[in-house]
Formats: C-alpha cells, sequence, structure tokens
C-alpha cells in the first residue's frame, strides 16, 4: 500500500462528512489518520471536541495538529482513556475490515457512546459484482487499495454487517450504499426493482445507535458448514 498510503491517510471524507449529526458535540475517529475528517468538522463548529486513534506514527503527529486528541496505537490493543458514555458519535471510517477482531472491537468501543450517541461506519462489499466475476474467473487478486486491499483481514456482504453490528448490541437506524456500475449495469437494476443493488454496491456506509435489547431477542442465524 505503500504508494498509495499518502492519499490514505490524508483522503477527505466527504461521504461520512455528511452523516455526522449536526448536534454531536464530541467525536472520536478511529482510524482517523491526519486528521482530515476531524479538521473539517471543526471547521464547521469550533465547539466541537474531537479524538482519533491512528495507527500510523508520521499521520498521528499530524493528527494532533487538527484535533482536540491523537492517540498513537492499534485500538484492537491499546486502552482508551475516556469516560464511559462520553462521545455523542464515534466514527469507524473504513477500519473494521482491517481488524483481527472487529467484533470484539465495536464492543470495546460500545461504553464509551452515549445512549443516545451514534456510530458510522463505512465498510466495503464483498458481494460487489466486479468481485465475484474475479473470482468466477479464478482469481483472488490482493491489491494495494479497494475491496481486496492486501491489508484487509475481514470480508463483509450485507447481511455479515448487519449482524456485526447487532450481536454487539447495536441496532442500524440507516444503511446507504455507494454503487458504482457501468450505466448499462444501472438500468438493469431500475428495470429489476432494485433487486442487483447489492451486487452493485461498493460501499456499505452504516449509522448505528446501542440497543443492549438486541442481545436478548437476536436468533443467531444458522450457518451451513461445508
Amino acid at each position: 500500500m505503500e504508494k498509495n498510503q499518502k492519499n490514505y491517510y490524508t483522503h477527505a471524507r466527504p461521504d461520512l462528512l455528511g452523516l455526522v449529526p449536526k448536534t454531536a458535540k464530541k467525536i472520536l475517529d478511529v482510524g482517523c489518520g491526519e486528521g482530515v475528517l476531524g479538521k473539517q468538522l471543526k471547521q464547521s463548529n469550533n465547539d466541537i471536541e474531537i479524538m482519533g486513534v491512528e495507527i500510523n506514527q508520521k499521520a498521528c503527529e499530524t493528527a494532533k495538529r487538527n484535533l482536540n486528541l491523537a492517540i498513537l496505537g492499534n485500538i484492537e490493543k491499546i486502552d482508551l482513556p475516556f469516560k464511559e458514555n462520553y462521545f455523542d458519535c464515534v466514527i469507524t471510517g473504513d477500519v473494521l475490515e482491517h481488524l483481527v477482531d472487529p467484533w470484539g472491537t465495536l464492543n470495546k468501543l460500545k461504553p464509551f457512546l452515549k445512549e443516545d450517541g451514534l456510530i458510522i461506519s463505512s465498510i466495503p462489499n464483498i458481494r460487489y459484482y466486479k468481485v465475484l466475476i474475479r473470482l468466477f474467473r479464478g482469481y483472488w487478486d490482493y491489491m494495494d487499495q479497494g475491496i481486496l486491499d492486501k491489508t484487509h483481514l475481514r470480508f463483509f456482504s450485507l447481511i455479515n454487517i448487519k449482524e456485526l453490528f447487532e450481536e454487539a448490541g447495536f441496532k442500524i437506524k440507516d444503511i446507504r450504499r455507494n454503487m458504482v456500475s457501468s450505466r448499462g449495469f444501472r438500468i438493469l437494476n431500475y428495470l429489476s426493482l432494485n433487486q442487483l443493488q447489492e451486487f452493485l454496491t461498493y460501499q456499505y456506509y452504516i449509522v448505528a445507535a446501542k440497543d443492549s435489547g438486541l442481545l436478548l431477542q437476536k436468533s443467531k442465524r444458522q450457518v451451513i458448514q461445508f
């Protein structure tokens, strides 16, 4: 990922920016890079307090200048120095797929989110049609970026994303799609009344809230072993 590393850490995220509630005053950005998203949020409201966690040392040093606080470390291994129920919003933009245990990480972040707070995530879709086409042709080629980024450890379809959040005690409030396809596929999807939308979705955006009741209500989907 070296040749794209600079863009990776400095990338502006207008897609996530629009999902952050206007009322959020205390925000935690996990995988904040150089803090570009946080800087944009602070420019819109000087009263916002934004903390970040970043594993890349160079990016974290820059983030310290853009955010109220930037912590260097692996979110799966470090202890977070925050009070419980502190944040109005937690952001994990293109982070969960890089983790060994994204399920445990959501559980780890949950206590720091207020009862009425939101967690916002972006996660690539392994069911994207170009990935499936390559797989049918016999290829599973890791790349420097994208859905098959060589640093991705976990892969999710929509049902797995839903289960990821529900099992951690979150109720999904909104699901949005970044649909990327040729004009022909968009027409086919329109004619099929959106039956192809999951295959044309490059990335999902999830907005979820704490809901411990789901842990009692949700029965696990049976997975057939083969």
